[in-house]
C-alpha cells in the first residue's frame, strides 16, 4: 500500500510561514492520531484523517478505516519538528517518519503518514491519501 508522497516536496523548500499556533495544531493532530493507534482506537485514529487519506485507506485494505488503520504498520514516536506553509504542514517524528496534513475546515487532517525519506526521490508512505 505505500505509495511515493511528492506532492509536498515542493513545498519543502519553500521556507515555513505558518503561525506557532498553526504549527501546535497539527502537532497535535499527529500524536492524537497516533496516541489512538498505540490504544488501538480506529474511529479516534480515522477522525484525524482527511477524507482523501480514509477513503484510499478503505479502499486498498478493504475495511472500514475503523479497522484498516489499525493495520498499519505505524512506529509512534514522538514529535521532533513542525512545520507549516499555510494550510499544509509535516510533522516529523524522531523515528524518522514523517505526516503530511492540509487544513481542511479550519482543522489539520492528515493526508499521508508513516512517510520515511528515500534517498534522491520523494517519500515512501505507509498511507497516502
Amino acid at each position: 500500500m505505500a505509495k511515493r508522497f511528492a506532492a509536498l516536496l515542493v513545498l519543502l523548500a519553500i521556507p515555513g510561514c505558518g503561525t506557532d499556533a498553526s504549527a501546535r495544531d497539527a502537532r497535535e493532530s499527529v500524536e492524537r492520531f497516533y496516541a489512538a493507534v498505540e490504544s488501538r482506537d480506529g474511529a479516534a485514529a480515522c477522525e484525524q484523517l482527511s477524507e482523501d487519506a480514509s477513503s484510499a485507506l478503505e479502499t486498498s485494505e478493504r475495511k472500514p478505516c475503523e479497522e484498516a488503520v489499525l493495520s498499519l504498520r505505524l512506529a509512534p514516536a514522538a514529535v521532533a519538528t513542525e512545520s507549516v506553509w499555510v494550510t499544509s504542514a509535516q510533522v516529523a517524528l524522531r523515528s524518522g517518519d514523517a505526516a503530511f496534513l492540509d487544513q481542511i475546515g479550519g482543522e489539520w487532517k492528515i493526508g499521508a503518514v508513516g512517510c520515511r525519506p528515500l534517498p534522491g526521490q520523494p517519500y515512501e508512505c505507509e498511507l497516502d491519501g
